[in-house]
């Protein structure tokens, strides 16, 4: 199974909680939200995709054996809950050395820069380290989506090389950042640098994924 475990957190007045997606609850996120190009257009999106796409997408991710996928649900009173976006981890592979490659999308405009995408970033990131063993973490972030940049770097994340001209947005093409986040554990921080001096802005990057991880340990119910 792809899904990954029920995870809860309180992030200001929001009950946040990471728990599989159902097929049923997909289509809240399509309408009007993966349909809004403002919403898509830095996840290298040029359509609209229908109830369709997403039970095909369902099916597919949760046969998938190489990624952990969580649905971003809000909880509300009664504990009523409510999809208004999704987290991964994609492309687990390795075996001394286990990576993926993560990716999280809010489709409800109304939660943007509420803080709850940094939030499933540390929760996603303690998972994958200290539940998983994973070694590093990728991601990627086109030139201009802004809030995704700076919420992957509170997580820990830093710049590893920048592609050019990748993608086409909102008439120019974009430039991308790629980003790693690795795990700041001694045994694995040493399997990783085998020895090289690691350079100032990972060793500064490391303190900000430890600072997340305690964060996540303070704050992250594992149900």
């Amino acid at each position: 199974m792809a899904f990954g475990p029920i995870m809860r957190m309180k992030v200001g007045d929001y009950l946040i909680e990471l728990a599989p997606p159902t097929k049923e609850s997909i289509q809240t996120i399509i309408s009007p939200g993966l349909q809004q190009a403002s919403v898509t257009k830095y996840l290298n999106n040029h359509f609209s995709p229908t109830i369709e796409d997403q039970i095909e997408w369902y099916e597919k991710t949760r046969t998938a054996k190489n990624q952990l996928v969580w649905g971003v649900w809000l909880v509300g009173k009664d504990n009523e809950r409510t999809l208004i976006g999704s987290t991964a981890l994609n492309d687990i592979e390795g075996e001394q050395i286990m990576q993926a490659t993560s990716g999280s999308l809010i489709a409800d405009k109304q939660y943007w820069n509420k803080g709850i995408a940094s939030a499933i970033h540390k929760a996603r990131t303690w998972y994958a380290f200290e539940q998983r063993g994973l070694t590093r973490i990728k991601s990627a972030v086109y030139y201009g989506n802004i809030a995704s940049r700076r919420a992957l770097e509170k997580t820990g994340y830093s710049l590893v090389y920048v592609e050019r001209n990748v993608q086409f947005i909102d008439g120019q093409f974009r430039h991308m950042d790629n980003l790693e986040c690795l795990n700041p554990a001694q045994e694995s921080w040493r399997t990783w640098w085998r020895g090289e001096r690691p350079q100032r802005l990972a060793l500064e990057a490391r303190q900000r994924t430890l600072e997340s991880l305690d964060w996540a340990r303070e704050n992250v119910t594992l149900l």
